[in-house]
């Protein structure tokens, strides 16, 4: 962490210099990539405000000087704006934009895509068109996150409400939202609890989905418990088109035997130590020679390949999916992704009635490393080693009315919690909350601001082991590059070129060239 962190450093002070001599994009630029390498690698800390002040400073020579006629204070909640970088078809967080806007009926509802690469999911744009919005594509207008900070405040001007859905390093909202004047109520969505992210400084409310997230948020992102809201993650209500046979031989497997299954990106699937999820279960499909494992996101790996033979191929990998119901309707057992969990895959076998087990091997400092939802805490087996979860699993499969019982208990907690109409409650909450709060003040801020707080107890310690994307500088500044200036660019594109970071001249090439670009013309060839 020490070496990521002197890392960080470095480009926190390119961001500095451009900032110096007035360039502003390149400067954004520079902080995307410092908080792209925080979040790749964790470097001790969730909080830097001198990162934060950067994009206030930017906000402060631009955005700020503008003119703006006076709007009356909101005082009822009526048109929301969802704010989003990219929306992938795969994961939970396009999920649950799409819950969001779908269940919140009595409201407009509109969406942002800052950066988005072509159009949007159906599923999105059928959501909001039912809710009478529009989708606008903010990043596919000439410039770069300086000019998209002053669209996207523009169009937020028009709405009750600002919901953040962006990526952890997203520049662009820090810089359209530091001005309070004018603007509505500004929400945070914490979908990524575990990492370190920019937008602090913004943000009226931030919303965390369980407890854990809420405790880093306080106790080491420095924001005020009065500015934290719980909102749980909504999951569609649970309903079978197939019956677990139905769902197996539509799945092309056998019937007959119990099945365990697991679902999430194939990232959350890590081997640790040199042992794979494979061979996790390994033990307990020799002792249940009729159980089978499925799990769709990872594939089959290579270092799968040895406890796939060593089960006679009872360990049955598949590749992402963007519709995973049909393994979900299958399982016996839901298994949790191991060394990452995915909350909302076992919200979702929970709900379907199938007894959901984790396993959570770390001290309780690290417990924003759990599936700790509210939801599924009562009920799901939640083994503290793998000694304890393979004792559970075998006791569960000895056991199928025990197992059915306690699916049918995680079911009633997660349609409590996690479904219309009890969710719209937590929602009302939300916005009740986001009325009254006062809005953050970031330009009134005068002081020098303080350097990252370093921490090298739980959870960060374990972060980099089970989160870490070990990418190098020259990587990362690849993703940021066509955000900068002409001028930086070329003098950061030479650099790269001489490290042999591009992947061929077609990479190369098209490096030269601004990010707004291939958007712009997506757009003109799509008629937008």
């Amino acid at each position: 962490m020490r070496h990521n962190y002197q890392e960080f450093r470095s480009l926190r002070s390119e961001a500095e210099r451009c900032l110096r001599a007035g360039d502003l994009n390149s400067a954004a630029a520079y902080v995307e990539a410092a908080v792209t390498l925080a979040r790749k690698r964790h470097c001790g800390f969730y909080r830097s405000e001198p990162l934060e002040q950067i994009l206030t400073e930017i906000a402060r020579r631009t955005l700020a000087a503008k003119v703006e006629a006076a709007r009356p204070a909101r005082t009822k909640i009526d048109r929301v704006l969802h704010v989003a970088t990219v929306l992938n078809e795969v994961g939970g967080l396009t999920r649950m934009m799409r819950r969001w806007i779908a269940a919140d009926e009595g409201r407009h509802h509109s969406l942002a895509l800052l950066r988005h690469p072509g159009a949007p999911p159906s599923s999105v744009r059928q959501a909001v068109a039912a809710r009478g919005g529009q989708i606008h594509m903010i990043g596919a207008t000439r410039g770069g996150p300086v000019e998209w900070a002053s669209a996207l405040r523009k169009l937020s001007l028009d709405f009750d409400l600002v919901v953040l859905h962006v990526s952890n390093e997203d520049p662009t909202p820090s810089m359209a939202f530091a001005d309070e004047r004018n603007r509505p109520p500004v929400v945070l969505v914490n979908h990524a609890d575990h990492a370190f992210w920019i937008g602090l400084s913004v943000c009226d409310l931030i919303a965390s989905s369980r407890v854990s997230g809420e405790r880093l948020v306080v106790e080491r992102r420095g924001i005020p418990a009065q500015r934290h809201v719980t909102l749980p993650i909504q999951i569609d209500p649970p309903m079978r088109r197939h019956s677990r046979a139905e769902a197996r031989a539509k799945l092309g497997l056998p019937a007959g035997g119990p099945l365990l299954v697991s679902v999430a990106r194939g990232v959350k699937y890590r081997s640790m130590g040199g042992v794979s999820f494979a061979d996790m279960h390994v033990e307990a499909l020799l002792a249940h020679p009729d159980a089978r494992l499925l799990v769709v996101g990872p594939g089959e790996p290579a270092d799968w390949q040895e406890a796939i033979a060593a089960t006679g191929g009872r360990i049955l990998g598949r590749p992402e999916t963007p519709d995973p119901s049909l393994a979900f309707e299958a399982a016996d057992v839901y298994l949790d992704s191991y060394p990452f969990v995915s909350i909302t895959s076992m919200l979702e076998a929970g709900g379907l009635g199938t007894p959901c087990l984790t396993l959570f091997p770390y001290p309780s400092d690290a417990n924003v490393m759990s599936t700790d939802m509210p939801g599924l805490a009562p009920t799901i087996g939640f083994a503290t080693s793998m000694g304890d979860y393979n004792r559970i699993l075998a006791d569960w499969l000895s056991d199928p009315e025990a197992m059915r019982r306690r699916g049918d208990e995680t079911a009633a907690n997660v349609r409590r919690l996690h479904t219309t109409p009890n969710w719209l409650e937590s929602l009302e909450a939300l916005y009740t909350k986001a009325l009254v709060i006062a809005p953050v003040t970031p330009l009134r801020e005068t002081g020098a601001p303080a350097d990252e707080a370093f921490y090298d107890g739980y959870p960060d310690i374990l972060l980099n082991d089970v989160f870490g994307e070990f990418d190098n500088v020259e990587t990362i500044l690849k993703r940021s590059l066509r955000l900068m200036s002409l001028p930086e660019r070329l003098r950061v594109w030479q650099n790269l070129a001489r490290t042999g970071t591009f992947d061929g001249p077609r990479d190369a090439v098209r490096n030269l060239l601004p990010e707004w670009l291939p958007r712009f013309v997506s757009r003109l060839r799509d008629g937008g």
